[in-house]
Protein backbone atom coordinates (compact mmCIF):
# COMPACT_ATOMS: atom_id res chain seq x y z
CA UNK A 1 0.00 0.00 0.00
CA UNK A 2 1.41 3.05 -0.46
CA UNK A 3 0.98 6.15 1.62
CA UNK A 4 2.36 9.61 2.09
CA UNK A 5 3.91 9.13 5.80
CA UNK A 6 7.53 8.59 7.17
CA UNK A 7 6.49 5.32 8.16
CA UNK A 8 4.48 2.80 6.06
CA UNK A 9 1.29 1.62 6.82
CA UNK A 10 1.70 -2.01 6.59
CA UNK A 11 5.01 -2.09 8.74
CA UNK A 12 3.17 -0.26 11.58
CA UNK A 13 0.58 -3.08 11.35
CA UNK A 14 3.17 -5.72 11.55
CA UNK A 15 4.81 -3.89 14.52
CA UNK A 16 1.81 -4.14 16.15
CA UNK A 17 1.58 -7.72 15.70
CA UNK A 18 4.66 -8.52 16.47
CA UNK A 19 4.35 -6.51 19.20
CA UNK A 20 7.54 -4.68 19.50
CA UNK A 21 6.72 -1.59 20.39
CA UNK A 22 3.19 0.48 21.42
CA UNK A 23 1.76 2.53 19.40
CA UNK A 24 2.93 5.77 19.35
CA UNK A 25 1.19 9.20 20.29
CA UNK A 26 -0.92 10.21 17.22
CA UNK A 27 -0.25 12.93 15.75
CA UNK A 28 -2.73 15.83 15.50
CA UNK A 29 -4.85 15.47 12.35
CA UNK A 30 -4.98 18.07 10.02
CA UNK A 31 -8.09 19.37 9.32
CA UNK A 32 -10.65 18.17 6.55
CA UNK A 33 -10.42 20.18 3.22
CA UNK A 34 -13.76 22.43 2.55
CA UNK A 35 -14.14 20.29 -0.57
CA UNK A 36 -16.16 16.88 -0.80
CA UNK A 37 -14.91 14.11 0.46
CA UNK A 38 -16.47 11.90 -1.91
CA UNK A 39 -18.71 11.47 -4.68
CA UNK A 40 -21.51 8.88 -5.38
CA UNK A 41 -22.61 7.70 -9.02
CA UNK A 42 -25.75 9.86 -11.34
CA UNK A 43 -26.92 6.29 -11.75
CA UNK A 44 -27.83 3.58 -9.20
CA UNK A 45 -28.37 1.02 -11.47
CA UNK A 46 -25.26 -0.56 -11.34
CA UNK A 47 -24.53 -3.77 -9.83
CA UNK A 48 -22.58 -6.51 -11.45
CA UNK A 49 -18.57 -7.04 -10.27
CA UNK A 50 -18.99 -5.06 -7.93
CA UNK A 51 -15.53 -4.60 -6.65
CA UNK A 52 -14.06 -1.81 -3.71
CA UNK A 53 -10.25 -0.94 -3.81
CA UNK A 54 -8.53 0.12 -0.21
CA UNK A 55 -5.98 2.23 0.21
CA UNK A 56 -4.64 2.77 3.89
CA UNK A 57 -1.99 5.93 3.47
CA UNK A 58 -0.55 7.18 6.61
CA UNK A 59 -3.45 9.15 8.14
CA UNK A 60 -6.27 8.57 5.90
CA UNK A 61 -8.27 5.93 4.45
CA UNK A 62 -9.11 6.20 0.64
CA UNK A 63 -12.22 3.74 -0.57
CA UNK A 64 -13.06 3.55 -4.49
CA UNK A 65 -16.38 1.55 -5.75
CA UNK A 66 -16.37 0.26 -9.53
CA UNK A 67 -18.92 -1.79 -11.17
CA UNK A 68 -20.09 -2.56 -14.51
CA UNK A 69 -23.35 -1.89 -16.04
CA UNK A 70 -23.58 -5.01 -17.60
CA UNK A 71 -21.67 -7.86 -16.84
CA UNK A 72 -18.21 -7.94 -19.08
CA UNK A 73 -18.17 -4.38 -19.92
CA UNK A 74 -16.16 -1.63 -18.42
CA UNK A 75 -15.57 -1.18 -15.31
CA UNK A 76 -17.09 2.58 -14.08
CA UNK A 77 -16.39 4.39 -10.85
CA UNK A 78 -19.84 4.27 -8.80
CA UNK A 79 -17.79 6.70 -5.78
CA UNK A 80 -14.76 7.34 -3.72
CA UNK A 81 -14.23 8.79 -0.45
CA UNK A 82 -11.01 9.58 1.59
CA UNK A 83 -11.98 9.08 5.45
CA UNK A 84 -9.09 11.09 7.93
CA UNK A 85 -8.12 8.99 10.59
CA UNK A 86 -9.72 9.67 14.17
CA UNK A 87 -7.74 11.55 16.43
CA UNK A 88 -5.28 9.10 18.90
CA UNK A 89 -5.57 6.62 16.02
CA UNK A 90 -3.71 5.30 13.74
CA UNK A 91 -2.64 1.81 11.76
CA UNK A 92 -0.72 0.48 14.77
CA UNK A 93 -3.73 0.69 17.27
CA UNK A 94 -5.78 -2.45 18.54
CA UNK A 95 -9.31 -0.48 17.60
CA UNK A 96 -7.81 0.34 13.42
CA UNK A 97 -9.79 -2.97 12.61
CA UNK A 98 -13.09 -1.16 14.45
CA UNK A 99 -12.35 1.69 12.57
CA UNK A 100 -11.44 0.17 9.04
CA UNK A 101 -15.04 -2.16 9.87
CA UNK A 102 -17.50 1.08 10.35
CA UNK A 103 -15.66 2.61 7.08
CA UNK A 104 -16.77 -0.30 5.14
CA UNK A 105 -19.48 -0.97 6.29
CA UNK A 106 -20.90 2.65 5.77
CA UNK A 107 -19.12 2.65 2.22
CA UNK A 108 -20.20 -0.48 0.92
CA UNK A 109 -23.76 0.04 2.41
CA UNK A 110 -26.50 -2.60 1.51
CA UNK A 111 -24.39 -3.87 -1.81
CA UNK A 112 -24.08 -7.75 -2.00
CA UNK A 113 -21.17 -9.94 -3.49
CA UNK A 114 -18.40 -6.80 -3.30
CA UNK A 115 -15.15 -8.22 -3.90
CA UNK A 116 -12.41 -6.20 -1.81
CA UNK A 117 -8.96 -5.67 -2.65
CA UNK A 118 -5.88 -4.11 -0.67
CA UNK A 119 -2.24 -4.41 -1.32
CA UNK A 120 1.43 -3.79 -0.16
CA UNK A 121 3.95 -1.39 -1.81
CA UNK A 122 6.62 -1.20 -4.32
CA UNK A 123 9.22 -1.41 -1.69
CA UNK A 124 7.60 -4.80 -0.37
CA UNK A 125 7.94 -6.27 -3.99
CA UNK A 126 10.77 -7.94 -6.31
CA UNK A 127 9.78 -8.35 -9.45
CA UNK A 128 11.95 -8.99 -12.82
CA UNK A 129 10.61 -9.39 -16.35
CA UNK A 130 12.72 -12.24 -17.74
CA UNK A 131 12.80 -14.63 -20.60
CA UNK A 132 12.60 -18.21 -20.00
CA UNK A 133 13.58 -21.71 -21.76
CA UNK A 134 9.83 -22.63 -24.13
CA UNK A 135 9.21 -25.17 -21.57
CA UNK A 136 5.56 -27.04 -21.02
CA UNK A 137 3.00 -24.68 -18.84
CA UNK A 138 3.40 -27.40 -15.81
CA UNK A 139 7.44 -26.84 -15.92
CA UNK A 140 6.42 -22.61 -16.08
CA UNK A 141 6.43 -21.89 -12.53
CA UNK A 142 9.85 -23.88 -12.04
CA UNK A 143 11.27 -22.24 -14.70
CA UNK A 144 10.39 -18.66 -13.54
CA UNK A 145 11.75 -19.03 -10.13
CA UNK A 146 14.83 -20.07 -11.01
CA UNK A 147 14.75 -17.53 -13.80
CA UNK A 148 14.08 -15.13 -11.38
CA UNK A 149 16.58 -16.40 -8.58
CA UNK A 150 19.55 -15.53 -11.05
CA UNK A 151 18.28 -11.97 -11.31
CA UNK A 152 17.83 -11.01 -7.47
CA UNK A 153 18.29 -12.65 -3.88
CA UNK A 154 14.80 -14.53 -2.46
CA UNK A 155 13.73 -16.53 0.43
CA UNK A 156 11.00 -18.70 -0.01
CA UNK A 157 10.39 -18.86 3.75
CA UNK A 158 9.57 -15.47 3.89
CA UNK A 159 8.35 -14.36 0.64
CA UNK A 160 5.37 -15.78 -1.55
CA UNK A 161 6.38 -16.42 -5.35
CA UNK A 162 4.17 -15.95 -8.23
CA UNK A 163 4.37 -15.12 -11.84
CA UNK A 164 2.53 -14.32 -15.20
CA UNK A 165 2.87 -15.07 -18.43
CA UNK A 166 3.44 -12.19 -20.98
CA UNK A 167 3.68 -13.46 -24.16
CA UNK A 168 6.03 -16.29 -26.53
CA UNK A 169 8.73 -14.70 -28.10
CA UNK A 170 12.00 -15.63 -30.43
CA UNK A 171 15.55 -14.95 -29.64
CA UNK A 172 17.93 -15.78 -32.06
CA UNK A 173 15.03 -17.87 -34.13
CA UNK A 174 14.54 -20.13 -30.53
CA UNK A 175 11.31 -19.73 -29.59
CA UNK A 176 11.05 -18.92 -25.53
CA UNK A 177 8.57 -17.21 -22.99
CA UNK A 178 8.09 -14.08 -21.61
CA UNK A 179 7.11 -13.67 -17.92
CA UNK A 180 6.97 -11.42 -14.93
CA UNK A 181 8.55 -13.42 -12.07
CA UNK A 182 7.58 -11.44 -8.50
CA UNK A 183 7.45 -12.37 -4.99
CA UNK A 184 5.56 -10.68 -2.28
CA UNK A 185 7.02 -10.14 1.53
CA UNK A 186 4.70 -13.04 3.50
CA UNK A 187 4.61 -11.03 6.80
CA UNK A 188 3.51 -8.18 5.11
CA UNK A 189 0.48 -9.99 2.81
CA UNK A 190 -0.27 -11.85 6.26
CA UNK A 191 -0.86 -8.41 8.27
CA UNK A 192 -2.99 -7.31 5.20
CA UNK A 193 -5.05 -9.85 5.52
CA UNK A 194 -5.65 -10.37 8.95
CA UNK A 195 -6.30 -6.90 9.04
CA UNK A 196 -9.53 -7.01 7.28
CA UNK A 197 -10.50 -10.42 8.70
CA UNK A 198 -10.27 -8.66 12.06
CA UNK A 199 -12.67 -5.94 10.51
CA UNK A 200 -14.81 -8.57 9.35
CA UNK A 201 -14.21 -7.77 5.58
CA UNK A 202 -11.83 -10.59 4.01
CA UNK A 203 -9.58 -9.75 1.43
CA UNK A 204 -10.83 -11.47 -2.43
CA UNK A 205 -7.51 -10.09 -3.24
CA UNK A 206 -4.04 -8.55 -2.15
CA UNK A 207 -1.73 -7.19 -4.90
CA UNK A 208 0.73 -4.91 -4.93
CA UNK A 209 0.92 -0.85 -6.00
CA UNK A 210 2.49 -1.86 -9.76
CA UNK A 211 -0.17 -4.23 -10.39
CA UNK A 212 -2.89 -2.19 -9.46
CA UNK A 213 -1.30 1.01 -11.77
CA UNK A 214 -0.90 -2.15 -14.17
CA UNK A 215 -4.86 -2.87 -14.36
CA UNK A 216 -5.21 1.33 -15.58
CA UNK A 217 -3.44 -0.17 -19.28
CA UNK A 218 -5.22 -3.82 -19.00
CA UNK A 219 -8.62 -2.26 -18.80
CA UNK A 220 -7.83 0.52 -21.45
CA UNK A 221 -8.61 3.23 -18.70
CA UNK A 222 -5.84 5.93 -19.58
CA UNK A 223 -4.97 5.89 -22.77
CA UNK A 224 -2.10 3.51 -22.69
CA UNK A 225 -1.65 2.03 -26.55
CA UNK A 226 1.49 0.07 -27.87
CA UNK A 227 3.88 2.53 -26.78
CA UNK A 228 5.74 2.58 -23.25
CA UNK A 229 4.72 5.07 -20.66
CA UNK A 230 6.34 5.33 -16.71
CA UNK A 231 4.27 6.12 -14.31
CA UNK A 232 5.65 8.18 -11.15
CA UNK A 233 3.86 8.13 -7.93
CA UNK A 234 5.37 11.16 -5.64
CA UNK A 235 4.87 10.04 -1.93
CA UNK A 236 5.90 11.49 0.68
CA UNK A 237 9.49 10.52 1.84
CA UNK A 238 9.51 7.76 -1.12
CA UNK A 239 8.81 7.72 -4.81
CA UNK A 240 7.47 4.39 -6.90
CA UNK A 241 8.69 4.14 -10.99
CA UNK A 242 6.49 2.01 -13.27
CA UNK A 243 7.54 0.94 -16.56
CA UNK A 244 4.27 0.27 -18.48
CA UNK A 245 3.78 -1.20 -22.22
CA UNK A 246 1.41 -2.84 -24.17
CA UNK A 247 2.54 -6.46 -21.78
CA UNK A 248 1.90 -4.62 -18.97
CA UNK A 249 4.50 -3.86 -16.03
CA UNK A 250 8.11 -4.22 -17.01
CA UNK A 251 9.82 -2.12 -14.08
CA UNK A 252 9.01 -1.28 -10.59
CA UNK A 253 11.08 0.63 -8.86
CA UNK A 254 10.71 2.42 -4.91
CA UNK A 255 13.48 5.31 -4.50
CA UNK A 256 14.00 7.00 -1.55
CA UNK A 257 13.31 10.92 -2.58
CA UNK A 258 9.69 11.95 -2.51
CA UNK A 259 7.99 15.20 -1.98
CA UNK A 260 9.74 15.67 1.60
CA UNK A 261 13.22 16.12 -0.12
CA UNK A 262 11.82 18.78 -2.49
CA UNK A 263 10.90 21.49 0.70
CA UNK A 264 13.44 19.91 3.42
CA UNK A 265 15.48 23.20 2.10
CA UNK A 266 12.82 26.01 3.16
CA UNK A 267 11.58 23.26 6.53
CA UNK A 268 15.39 24.07 7.33
CA UNK A 269 16.15 27.32 6.66
CA UNK A 270 12.43 28.57 7.86
CA UNK A 271 12.54 26.72 11.47
CA UNK A 272 9.71 25.32 10.32
CA UNK A 273 7.28 22.18 12.33
CA UNK A 274 9.04 19.54 9.98
CA UNK A 275 6.50 16.58 11.68
CA UNK A 276 3.45 18.22 10.58
CA UNK A 277 4.64 20.64 8.04
CA UNK A 278 1.83 21.24 4.87
CA UNK A 279 4.39 19.80 2.54
CA UNK A 280 1.72 20.06 -0.26
CA UNK A 281 0.75 23.56 0.82
CA UNK A 282 4.31 24.67 0.26
CA UNK A 283 5.05 23.15 -3.33
CA UNK A 284 2.05 24.67 -4.42
CA UNK A 285 3.54 28.18 -3.85
CA UNK A 286 6.33 27.31 -6.13
CA UNK A 287 5.12 27.96 -9.56
CA UNK A 288 7.78 28.80 -11.49
CA UNK A 289 11.55 27.67 -12.24
CA UNK A 290 13.43 30.81 -12.09
CA UNK A 291 14.09 33.05 -8.66
CA UNK A 292 14.93 32.47 -5.29
CA UNK A 293 11.45 31.05 -4.07
CA UNK A 294 12.43 27.49 -6.75
CA UNK A 295 16.35 27.35 -6.29
CA UNK A 296 16.18 25.39 -2.58
CA UNK A 297 14.31 22.89 -4.35
CA UNK A 298 16.20 22.76 -7.68
CA UNK A 299 19.12 19.99 -6.60
CA UNK A 300 16.84 17.69 -5.07
CA UNK A 301 14.43 18.19 -7.82
CA UNK A 302 17.02 17.46 -10.42
CA UNK A 303 18.01 14.40 -8.36
CA UNK A 304 14.74 12.83 -8.47
CA UNK A 305 13.60 13.58 -12.36
CA UNK A 306 16.67 12.25 -13.48
CA UNK A 307 16.41 8.73 -11.55
CA UNK A 308 12.68 8.70 -13.24
CA UNK A 309 14.46 9.64 -16.77
CA UNK A 310 17.16 6.62 -15.90
CA UNK A 311 14.31 4.39 -14.89
CA UNK A 312 12.94 4.65 -18.06
CA UNK A 313 15.91 4.94 -20.34
CA UNK A 314 16.92 1.39 -18.45
CA UNK A 315 13.70 0.22 -19.69
CA UNK A 316 13.66 1.27 -22.86
CA UNK A 317 17.38 -0.27 -23.32
CA UNK A 318 16.39 -4.13 -21.54
CA UNK A 319 12.69 -4.70 -22.00
CA UNK A 320 11.69 -2.29 -25.06
CA UNK A 321 14.40 -3.14 -27.91
CA UNK A 322 15.36 0.50 -27.50
CA UNK A 323 11.88 1.69 -28.30
CA UNK A 324 11.49 5.45 -26.60
CA UNK A 325 9.24 5.70 -23.67
CA UNK A 326 6.03 7.94 -25.02
CA UNK A 327 4.93 9.31 -21.97
CA UNK A 328 6.19 10.18 -18.37
CA UNK A 329 2.74 10.78 -15.86
CA UNK A 330 2.82 12.12 -12.70
CA UNK A 331 0.66 12.16 -9.87
CA UNK A 332 1.08 12.28 -6.11
CA UNK A 333 1.80 15.10 -3.64
CA UNK A 334 3.66 17.37 -6.59
CA UNK A 335 0.18 17.63 -8.53
CA UNK A 336 -0.93 21.02 -7.24
CA UNK A 337 3.40 22.47 -7.83
CA UNK A 338 3.55 24.20 -11.16
CA UNK A 339 7.23 24.83 -10.47
CA UNK A 340 8.20 21.08 -9.91
CA UNK A 341 6.14 19.82 -13.20
CA UNK A 342 7.36 22.82 -15.87
CA UNK A 343 10.78 21.34 -14.31
CA UNK A 344 10.06 17.95 -15.54
CA UNK A 345 9.01 19.15 -18.87
CA UNK A 346 12.56 21.14 -19.15
CA UNK A 347 14.77 17.72 -18.31
CA UNK A 348 12.05 15.15 -20.04
CA UNK A 349 10.45 17.41 -22.95
CA UNK A 350 7.67 17.01 -24.55
CA UNK A 351 6.61 13.86 -22.91
CA UNK A 352 5.42 15.05 -19.24
CA UNK A 353 2.01 15.22 -17.76
CA UNK A 354 -0.45 14.67 -15.27
CA UNK A 355 -1.68 11.28 -14.54
CA UNK A 356 -5.60 11.27 -14.32
CA UNK A 357 -7.04 7.78 -15.17
CA UNK A 358 -10.58 8.84 -13.50
CA UNK A 359 -11.18 11.39 -16.43
CA UNK A 360 -10.92 8.83 -18.74
CA UNK A 361 -13.63 6.25 -16.93
CA UNK A 362 -15.95 8.43 -15.49
CA UNK A 363 -17.08 11.27 -17.43
CA UNK A 364 -20.34 9.47 -18.27
CA UNK A 365 -20.95 9.36 -14.05
CA UNK A 366 -20.05 12.91 -13.61
CA UNK A 367 -16.86 12.21 -10.92
CA UNK A 368 -13.99 13.89 -10.86
CA UNK A 369 -10.44 13.45 -8.83
CA UNK A 370 -10.33 14.97 -5.34
CA UNK A 371 -8.53 18.65 -5.83
CA UNK A 372 -6.33 18.03 -2.86
CA UNK A 373 -3.11 16.42 -3.95
CA UNK A 374 -2.74 14.12 -0.98
CA UNK A 375 -5.92 12.78 -1.12
CA UNK A 376 -5.63 11.97 -5.12
CA UNK A 377 -2.29 10.02 -4.21
CA UNK A 378 -4.67 8.30 -2.04
CA UNK A 379 -7.18 7.56 -4.17
CA UNK A 380 -5.40 6.61 -7.32
CA UNK A 381 -3.85 3.52 -6.01
CA UNK A 382 -7.72 2.77 -4.12
CA UNK A 383 -8.79 2.93 -8.28
CA UNK A 384 -6.52 0.59 -9.57
CA UNK A 385 -7.14 -2.31 -6.77
CA UNK A 386 -10.60 -1.62 -7.13
CA UNK A 387 -9.70 -2.03 -10.91
CA UNK A 388 -8.29 -5.75 -10.02
CA UNK A 389 -10.08 -8.76 -11.09
CA UNK A 390 -7.93 -12.44 -10.88
CA UNK A 391 -8.37 -12.77 -14.37
CA UNK A 392 -5.46 -10.00 -15.02
CA UNK A 393 -4.38 -8.79 -11.73
CA UNK A 394 -1.86 -11.10 -9.63
CA UNK A 395 -3.32 -11.71 -6.24
CA UNK A 396 -1.50 -12.96 -3.66
CA UNK A 397 -4.03 -15.03 -2.25
CA UNK A 398 -5.06 -16.84 -5.12
CA UNK A 399 -0.96 -17.68 -6.92
CA UNK A 400 -0.12 -20.12 -9.36
CA UNK A 401 -0.51 -23.06 -6.84
CA UNK A 402 -4.32 -21.94 -5.98
CA UNK A 403 -4.88 -21.90 -9.56
CA UNK A 404 -3.11 -25.43 -10.20
CA UNK A 405 -5.03 -26.83 -7.52
CA UNK A 406 -8.00 -25.26 -8.93
CA UNK A 407 -7.77 -26.48 -12.42
CA UNK A 408 -7.21 -29.55 -11.16
CA UNK A 409 -10.33 -29.83 -9.02
CA UNK A 410 -12.04 -28.45 -12.36
CA UNK A 411 -10.82 -31.72 -14.15
CA UNK A 412 -11.90 -33.75 -11.45
CA UNK A 413 -15.71 -32.37 -11.96
CA UNK A 414 -15.24 -32.85 -15.17
CA UNK A 415 -14.43 -36.46 -15.35
CA UNK A 416 -17.19 -37.10 -12.43
CA UNK A 417 -19.80 -35.52 -14.37
CA UNK A 418 -18.85 -37.12 -17.54
CA UNK A 419 -18.94 -40.82 -15.41
CA UNK A 420 -22.49 -39.59 -14.22
CA UNK A 421 -23.43 -38.48 -17.82
CA UNK A 422 -21.76 -42.35 -18.71
CA UNK A 423 -23.69 -44.11 -16.26
CA UNK A 424 -26.97 -41.88 -17.25
CA UNK A 425 -26.62 -43.68 -20.86
CA UNK A 426 -25.74 -47.32 -19.92
CA UNK A 427 -28.81 -47.28 -17.58
CA UNK A 428 -30.93 -45.70 -20.45
CA UNK A 429 -29.62 -48.52 -22.63
CA UNK A 430 -30.45 -51.48 -20.15
CA UNK A 431 -33.46 -49.44 -19.72
CA UNK A 432 -34.43 -49.63 -23.65
CA UNK A 433 -33.15 -53.33 -23.31
CA UNK A 434 -35.35 -54.59 -20.68
CA UNK A 435 -38.10 -52.45 -22.13
CA UNK A 436 -37.14 -54.77 -25.61
CA UNK A 437 -37.41 -57.92 -23.78
CA UNK A 438 -40.58 -57.30 -21.81
CA UNK A 439 -41.87 -56.44 -24.97
CA UNK A 440 -40.96 -59.89 -26.79
CA UNK A 441 -41.75 -62.04 -23.98
CA UNK A 442 -45.24 -60.30 -23.56
CA UNK A 443 -45.78 -61.20 -27.47
CA UNK A 444 -44.68 -64.61 -26.75
CA UNK A 445 -47.30 -64.60 -23.74
CA UNK A 446 -50.08 -63.35 -25.80
CA UNK A 447 -49.07 -66.03 -28.73
CA UNK A 448 -48.97 -69.41 -25.96
CA UNK A 449 -52.51 -67.88 -24.79
CA UNK A 450 -53.82 -67.99 -28.20
CA UNK A 451 -52.22 -71.79 -28.65
CA UNK A 452 -53.93 -73.05 -25.46
CA UNK A 453 -56.84 -71.24 -25.67
CA UNK A 454 -57.22 -73.78 -29.43
CA UNK A 455 -57.23 -76.93 -27.13
CA UNK A 456 -59.99 -78.43 -26.20
CA UNK A 457 -58.55 -81.52 -23.85
CA UNK A 458 -60.66 -81.25 -20.57
CA UNK A 459 -58.05 -82.11 -17.45
CA UNK A 460 -59.41 -84.94 -14.92
CA UNK A 461 -58.15 -87.12 -12.35
CA UNK A 462 -57.62 -90.23 -15.13
CA UNK A 463 -55.79 -87.78 -17.46
CA UNK A 464 -53.28 -86.51 -14.90
CA UNK A 465 -52.45 -90.33 -13.70
CA UNK A 466 -51.64 -91.27 -17.46
CA UNK A 467 -48.95 -88.60 -18.09
CA UNK A 468 -47.65 -89.24 -14.78
CA UNK A 469 -47.34 -92.99 -15.65
CA UNK A 470 -45.79 -92.09 -19.22
CA UNK A 471 -43.32 -89.66 -17.31
CA UNK A 472 -42.08 -92.12 -15.02
CA UNK A 473 -41.56 -94.63 -18.10
CA UNK A 474 -39.39 -92.34 -19.36
CA UNK A 475 -37.43 -91.65 -16.80
CA UNK A 476 -37.00 -95.17 -16.00
CA UNK A 477 -35.42 -95.30 -19.54
CA UNK A 478 -33.49 -92.87 -19.28
CA UNK A 479 -32.04 -94.22 -15.87
CA UNK A 480 -31.57 -97.62 -17.79
CA UNK A 481 -29.39 -95.94 -20.51
CA UNK A 482 -27.62 -94.15 -18.20
CA UNK A 483 -26.55 -97.39 -15.85
CA UNK A 484 -25.56 -98.93 -18.93
CA UNK A 485 -23.43 -96.83 -20.74
CA UNK A 486 -21.82 -94.92 -17.82
CA UNK A 487 -18.84 -96.33 -18.15
CA UNK A 488 -18.14 -96.20 -21.57
CA UNK A 489 -18.71 -92.34 -20.61
CA UNK A 490 -16.46 -92.58 -17.86
CA UNK A 491 -13.52 -94.02 -20.27
CA UNK A 492 -14.64 -91.28 -22.70
CA UNK A 493 -14.14 -88.69 -20.23
CA UNK A 494 -11.12 -89.82 -18.49
CA UNK A 495 -9.18 -90.52 -22.54
CA UNK A 496 -10.66 -86.93 -23.27
CA UNK A 497 -9.08 -84.77 -20.99
CA UNK A 498 -5.76 -87.02 -20.66
CA UNK A 499 -2.78 -85.37 -21.81
CA UNK A 500 -0.11 -87.29 -24.09
CA UNK A 501 2.50 -86.50 -20.59
CA UNK A 502 0.50 -88.81 -18.25
CA UNK A 503 -0.37 -92.55 -17.95
CA UNK A 504 -3.49 -94.15 -16.75
CA UNK A 505 -2.05 -97.09 -15.10
CA UNK A 506 -5.00 -98.96 -12.97
CA UNK A 507 -8.72 -97.40 -13.25
CA UNK A 508 -10.87 -99.02 -10.25
CA UNK A 509 -14.85 -97.92 -9.77
CA UNK A 510 -18.31 -98.71 -8.03
CA UNK A 511 -20.78 -98.25 -10.94
CA UNK A 512 -23.22 -100.98 -9.55
CA UNK A 513 -26.63 -101.03 -11.59
CA UNK A 514 -29.59 -100.76 -9.36
CA UNK A 515 -33.79 -99.82 -9.76
CA UNK A 516 -35.18 -96.84 -9.07
CA UNK A 517 -36.58 -98.12 -5.35
CA UNK A 518 -33.17 -99.39 -4.56
CA UNK A 519 -31.48 -97.00 -5.69
CA UNK A 520 -33.22 -94.11 -3.78
CA UNK A 521 -32.99 -95.98 -0.83
CA UNK A 522 -29.26 -95.98 -1.32
CA UNK A 523 -28.86 -93.21 -2.33
CA UNK A 524 -29.92 -91.79 0.93
CA UNK A 525 -27.83 -94.13 2.89
CA UNK A 526 -24.82 -93.70 0.92
CA UNK A 527 -25.59 -90.04 1.48
CA UNK A 528 -26.01 -90.53 5.18
CA UNK A 529 -22.70 -92.79 5.28
CA UNK A 530 -20.70 -90.14 3.37
CA UNK A 531 -20.20 -92.45 0.27
CA UNK A 532 -21.74 -92.50 -3.42
CA UNK A 533 -21.02 -93.66 -6.63
CA UNK A 534 -17.10 -92.90 -7.63
CA UNK A 535 -13.77 -93.86 -9.68
CA UNK A 536 -10.42 -94.36 -8.49
CA UNK A 537 -7.27 -93.79 -11.20
CA UNK A 538 -3.84 -94.09 -10.39
CA UNK A 539 -1.29 -92.34 -13.17
CA UNK A 540 2.31 -91.36 -13.91
CA UNK A 541 2.95 -88.00 -14.92
CA UNK A 542 5.93 -87.31 -17.05
CA UNK A 543 7.09 -83.76 -17.20
CA UNK A 544 10.63 -81.96 -15.97
CA UNK A 545 11.38 -82.09 -12.13
CA UNK A 546 9.91 -78.71 -12.14
CA UNK A 547 6.73 -79.22 -13.52
CA UNK A 548 5.65 -81.92 -11.97
CA UNK A 549 2.86 -80.23 -10.04
CA UNK A 550 1.98 -78.33 -12.00
CA UNK A 551 1.02 -80.56 -15.23
CA UNK A 552 -0.82 -82.61 -12.25
CA UNK A 553 -2.63 -79.88 -11.02
CA UNK A 554 -3.70 -78.58 -14.46
CA UNK A 555 -4.65 -82.09 -15.06
CA UNK A 556 -7.08 -82.37 -12.28
CA UNK A 557 -8.50 -78.95 -12.88
CA UNK A 558 -9.45 -79.83 -16.11
CA UNK A 559 -11.42 -83.15 -14.93
CA UNK A 560 -13.07 -80.98 -12.22
CA UNK A 561 -14.55 -79.09 -15.62
CA UNK A 562 -16.24 -82.23 -16.83
CA UNK A 563 -19.97 -82.54 -16.00
CA UNK A 564 -19.51 -86.02 -15.19
CA UNK A 565 -17.00 -85.84 -11.68
CA UNK A 566 -16.88 -83.99 -8.83
CA UNK A 567 -15.50 -83.89 -5.71
CA UNK A 568 -11.82 -85.44 -6.49
CA UNK A 569 -9.41 -86.05 -3.82
CA UNK A 570 -5.45 -86.58 -4.61
CA UNK A 571 -5.20 -89.50 -2.19
CA UNK A 572 -1.73 -90.19 -2.72
CA UNK A 573 1.26 -88.75 -4.96
CA UNK A 574 5.03 -89.18 -4.77
CA UNK A 575 7.97 -88.18 -6.92
CA UNK A 576 10.06 -91.48 -8.06
CA UNK A 577 12.90 -91.58 -10.52
CA UNK A 578 12.57 -93.37 -13.59
CA UNK A 579 16.25 -93.60 -15.12
CA UNK A 580 17.86 -90.00 -15.26
CA UNK A 581 13.96 -88.44 -15.20
CA UNK A 582 11.72 -88.25 -12.70
CA UNK A 583 7.75 -89.29 -12.45
CA UNK A 584 5.10 -88.15 -10.18
CA UNK A 585 2.77 -91.02 -9.43
CA UNK A 586 -0.69 -90.29 -8.27
CA UNK A 587 -4.08 -91.44 -6.93
CA UNK A 588 -7.30 -89.91 -7.93
CA UNK A 589 -10.62 -90.60 -6.07
CA UNK A 590 -13.47 -88.76 -7.93
CA UNK A 591 -17.21 -89.07 -7.13
CA UNK A 592 -19.70 -89.85 -10.44
CA UNK A 593 -22.39 -87.44 -10.76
Amino acid sequence: MTDSSDSNSTEKLLDTIRGEAPPPAAVEMKKPSPEPKGGSSIKTNIKNSLCVGVHIGGNTLSLVLTGEQKQGGVKEVIKWEVIPFPEHLDVKSSRFSAFLRASLSTFIGKRKNVAIWAGISTKQLKLKNIIIPNVPDSKMANAALWGLKKETDIDLQSEVFDYEFISDTRINGVKKKNVVAFTGNKENIQAVKALFIAAGYPLTGITATPFAIQNFSLTSHNGIGREPVVIVNIRRYRSEIFCISENGITVARSVKTGSYSLVENYLESGGADTVHADVPGLLSARTVTEGPDFEPMQDPAFRLIGKIQRTGEYCSNVYLNNDPISKYRFFGETDNCPAFMAYAEEMIPDRVEYFSPVTDISTSMGINLPKNAQDRNGIIPALGFALSHNDYTPNFLYTYIEKEMEARGKRVNIGIMAAGIVGLLVCAGVWGYFSTVENREIKKKQTLETQLAGFKTSVTRDVLNSKITQATKQVELVRRYTNDYISLAVINEICTFTPENISIVSLDSDLKKEDAKKDKGKKKEGEKNGKARSIKIKGIVKADFTSLESTLTGYVIKLGDSPLFGNINLEDKKVESAGQASILKFTADMEIL
